[in-house]
C-alpha cells in the first residue's frame, strides 16, 4: 500500500514538473512582454496593418491611471503583421489578455474570415474575444480616449457587454460564434458597428481626433507610442469622445451585405438573447384627446421561433411575450407616474404590439433582401424539417410564410 502511494506521489511530481518546464518562462519578464488588450486590423493596399493597444501600469503616489501605448506591424498576412510587432519593438506580443478585435470598414468589403481565421485557429487568443466593425479606420478607434476611461478598449467592452438592467441594444459577437456562423449551412453572421459620437451630444470627428492623439504610428514599420497627453483625463479633445455600437452589420459568406438599425437590433436581441431589463420608448400613444409618449421597462420576457416546412412553404412562427411596467410618461399629474403597478392602458398595449410586430416583419424582410440568414432559418430547416430540406435548401428565403404573435402584459 505504501509502495503504491509513493509511486502515485512520484508520478504526480513528474507531471507537475513537466507542466512547469514546458511553460514559456522566458517570456514572463515584464520588461520584454507587452500585454495586449485590443487589436485593430486595417488594410493598406495588399498589406494588413495591425495596431495593438497595450496596457502600461504606471501607478505612483500621485497617479494611479493605466497609461496606454500602441504598437503597429505590417505584413501580407495577419500572423506576419503580429510577428512584426515584436521583431521591431523588442516586446513579445502576449495575446492571452486580448479581449477585443476591431476590423476596419475596408475589410468588410472582402472576406473578413481571412482575418479572423488566424485568431480562431491560434491558441494565443481566446475564442471569446469580442469582434466589432469600425465605421471608418480601426486604428483610429484605439487612439481615442473617453471621459470615463483613458484606454478605449476598456470603454468599448463596457458598452458592448452589458449586464441585466441595461438595454439589450447591442448584438455583440465573438471570434468563435462568428466563424461558426460562417462555416455553418447559413454562411451568415453579424457584427456590431462602432461609431464615434461627441460626449456633448454632437457627432464625433473620428479622423480629426485620431490625428491629435499620440498613439499614431507609421504604417511601414512597428513602433511604440505612449499617450502622454492623456495623463489627465480631459486634457485634450480626445476625451470628448463616446462610442455607439447599436447598429449591426450583416455578413454573408464573410462579406458585409447590409445593416440593422437600432430598432431592429433591439428586436433581434429579443430572439437572440433576452429583453429582460430593457426599456422601450413608445411615442404618440392616444390618450383622451391628445398623444402621450410612454417609457416602459420589460421585467420578464418569453420568446420562441419555430420553423416548420410543408410541401408548399417554409412557415416561420414567432412568439414574443413581455411583461412591462410604465417607467415614465410625459403627461404631468396622472396616475401613470404615481404607481409602478398602474395597469397598462389598452392603447399603449396595442401600440407596443404593433411596433414589435412590424420590427419582426422587417427582420425577415431584411434577411430576404440581403440573403443573410442571421435568424438561422436554414439551420432550423435542416435540423427539424430534414425531410423537406432538399426541397427548399436552394430557395427557402423566397418560400417564407411568416406568422407573428406578440403579447404585451402589465400589472392588473
Amino acid at each position: 500500500m505504501r509502495l503504491k502511494r509513493a509511486k502515485f506521489l512520484l508520478f504526480s511530481v513528474l507531471i507537475l514538473l513537466t507542466f512547469f518546464l514546458s511553460n514559456d518562462l522566458d517570456l514572463i519578464n515584464v520588461e520584454k512582454a507587452s500585454i495586449i488588450t485590443a487589436i485593430a486590423v486595417d488594410k493598406e493596399e495588399d498589406y494588413y496593418l495591425i495596431t495593438a493597444q497595450i496596457a502600461v501600469p504606471e501607478a505612483t503616489d500621485t497617479n494611479t491611471e493605466n497609461q496606454k501605448a500602441q504598437l503597429s506591424g505590417k505584413g501580407k498576412t495577419v500572423g506576419q503583421a503580429i510577428k512584426d510587432l515584436g521583431n521591431t519593438s523588442g516586446w513579445f506580443p502576449k495575446l492571452a489578455f486580448c479581449n477585443l478585435i476591431i476590423l476596419s470598414n475596408e475589410i468588410a468589403n472582402e472576406n473578413v474570415v481571412n482575418v479572423l481565421d488566424y485568431f480562431a485557429k491560434t491558441l494565443r487568443v481566446q475564442d471569446s474575444a469580442l469582434v466589432i466593425l469600425s465605421e471608418k479606420s480601426a486604428k483610429e478607434i484605439l487612439s481615442l480616449s473617453t471621459p470615463l476611461d483613458n484606454i478605449s478598449s476598456f470603454a468599448i467592452q463596457k458598452i458592448v457587454l452589458k449586464t441585466v438592467g441595461f438595454d439589450a441594444d447591442v448584438a455583440h459577437n465573438d471570434i468563435k460564434t462568428f466563424c461558426t456562423g460562417y462555416y455553418s449551412l447559413n454562411a451568415s453572421s453579424y457584427l456590431p458597428i462602432i461609431k464615434v459620437i461627441s460626449a456633448d451630444g454632437g457627432s464625433g470627428k473620428q479622423g480629426e481626433s485620431a490625428d491629435n492623439s499620440s498613439g499614431s504610428s507609421s504604417g511601414s514599420s512597428s513602433q511604440s507610442s505612449s499617450s502622454q497627453g492623456d495623463k489627465a483625463k480631459g486634457s485634450n479633445s480626445d476625451s470628448n469622445n463616446l462610442f455607439d455600437v447599436r447598429t449591426t452589420a450583416l455578413f454573408k459568406n464573410g462579406k458585409k451585405v447590409g445593416e440593422l438599425d437600432e430598432n431592429l437590433t433591439h428586436t433581434f436581441n429579443a430572439f437572440n438573447a433576452s429583453l429582460t431589463g430593457t426599456s422601450l420608448s413608445i411615442p404618440d400613444v392616444p390618450k383622451d384627446d391628445h398623444l402621450v409618449n410612454y417609457f416602459i421597462t420589460v421585467f420578464a420576457e418569453n420568446h420562441s421561433f419555430d420553423v416548420k416546412a410543408t410541401n408548399q412553404a417554409v412557415n416561420l412562427d414567432f412568439n414574443l411575450s413581455i411583461y412591462c411596467k410604465i417607467t415614465d410618461v410625459d403627461t404631468p399629474g396622472t396616475d401613470d407616474s404615481l404607481s409602478t403597478n398602474f395597469p397598462l392602458p389598452k392603447p399603449l398595449i396595442e401600440k407596443t404590439q404593433k411596433m414589435l410586430t412590424e420590427n419582426i416583419q422587417n427582420l425577415v424582410k431584411k434577411s430576404v433582401e440581403t440573403e443573410c440568414d442571421f435568424l438561422k432559418i436554414k439551420e432550423k430547416l435542416y435540423r427539424y424539417n430534414h425531410s423537406k430540406y432538399s426541397l427548399f435548401k436552394d430557395n427557402y428565403l423566397s418560400k417564407l410564410n411568416v406568422k407573428i404573435n406578440v403579447e404585451v402584459k402589465g400589472p392588473r
